[in-house]
């Protein structure tokens, strides 16, 4: 490598100022929301004010000014190893979260800490994949083969789960389904096989499918102690169902959608599947319309269940069915409670993992807390609370 001949050899430190007086909550955001170590104030700053971070190969230097003001424009920009994951921080911490423009190579995200200093946030995209399957392909891949293994792992939890097996949401589903004997049914991602098992007396014939063969074991086994003989099973993904167009009059997804790896995809096959005039009916747990609460909920969600991709706000889903050439017929909302030791117990979280997610959902911001209506005793998460939908669509011309 040739040797560099420039006179600048790099940035030693990089400074940023905030008013006297705020040094504590600075310490909280750069220290506790960004995660940067803190430094002793070197020699020759030993009789200042302030505070010094490690940033990388870098340090910063947060410096008490008493006529300060903003920095609204002039910024750095921080090298970030996952976006998400800080865009959940930033919003928990109630700091404002925009996205940026895409760069060639990186996404990037602009905040402000406390004061007001504009900051960029930004990672590094992976590279292009360098064989026939594309990037998004292979990411669709690593996300079926966790749903496997984590299904897989608590099939039988899933069968037994209260919050899956009843409830008021499922008697609603069944009510706007509207079944008759003359229908063909189709439940995706049966899961537990619990949908199935609520319609399958009402209609003519009843396919259960999911992604997971040990889960869908486990439903065959659970609907085969209920007397019921007109279900048939089959290992499927939503993404490429194996069944001909046209095949049911109505389907059905009862809170599987936010694992799906291509929505889009999924929603495509559903309507593909359907009868010129069929009924699609879906059920899932929804993110609040608000961006940081978006960001909160499922960046909660997935440090739970590593294969959760998304839920989508209400406004998506329209955006989603309508694109798929369904027309939207009917949409409520309601809201569920989650009883936090069965909801992480469920997944067969680590306990370290558990404890930290605990802190974190205990530590939102209030208006987070209200929102998601955390309730705490003594000092312990009982339960949160979220959104869910129920949306019944048609295919909005006939094929």
């Amino acid at each position: 490598m040739a040797e560099e001949t420039g006179v600048i050899l790099g940035f030693d430190h990089i400074e940023v100022t905030v008013p006297r007086g705020g040094e504590a909550r600075a310490k909280q955001f750069y220290g506790e929301v960004l995660g940067l170590r803190e430094l002793a104030l070197p020699a020759y700053r030993a009789t200042q004010d302030g505070v010094w971070y490690r940033c990388g190969g870098q340090q910063l230097y947060v410096a008490l000014d008493d006529d300060f003001s903003p920095q609204r424009a002039v910024h750095f920009a921080f090298l970030v190893r996952d976006l998400d994951a800080l865009q959940a921080r930033l919003a928990a911490a109630g700091a404002p979260v925009t996205r940026d423009e895409p760069l060639p190579g990186v996404e990037r995200i602009a905040s402000s800490d406390p004061f007001g200093n504009r900051l960029e946030f930004l990672a590094r995209l992976p590279a292009p994949a360098t064989d026939a399957a594309p990037p998004d392909a292979r990411a669709g891949d690593e996300i079926r083969a966790l749903a496997r293994d984590v299904f897989g792992r608590a099939a039988d939890a899933y069968v037994a789960s209260p919050g899956h097996a009843t409830g008021s949401d499922l008697r609603r589903l069944v009510e706007l389904v509207a079944p008759t004997p003359s229908d063909r049914a189709l439940d995706i991602s049966t899961g537990g096989g619990h949908t199935a098992l609520a319609l399958a007396p009402h209609v003519g014939h009843m396919m259960a499918s999911d992604l997971t063969p040990r889960m869908l074991a486990a439903a065959r086994a659970f609907i085969g102690t209920q007397g019921i003989t007109n279900v048939d099973f089959v290992v499927a993904d939503a993404e490429r169902l194996p069944f001909l167009d046209a095949t049911f009059t109505l389907v059905t997804a009862r809170i599987a959608p936010h694992h799906y790896a291509d929505i889009r995809a999924a929603v495509k096959e559903m309507a593909r599947v359907l009868t010129p005039g069929g009924r699609l009916v879906l059920e899932d747990s929804i993110a609040p319309e608000d961006p940081q609460l978006d960001a909160l909920v499922n960046a909660w969600d997935r440090r739970r269940d590593p294969s959760h991709v998304r839920e989508y706000t209400v406004s998506e889903w329209r955006g989603l069915l309508a694109a798929a050439g369904l027309e939207v017929m009917h949409v409520e909302t309601a809201r569920k409670a989650h009883d936090f030791t069965e909801w992480v117990e469920r997944m067969q979280m680590p306990d370290e993992a558990r404890r930290a997610l605990e802190r974190d959902i205990l530590g939102a911001p209030a208006a987070a807390r209200d929102h998601f209506e955390v309730i705490e005793r003594e000092g312990r998460l009982v339960s949160w609370t979220a959104d869910f939908v129920i949306l019944r669509a048609e295919h909005s011309v006939v094929r």
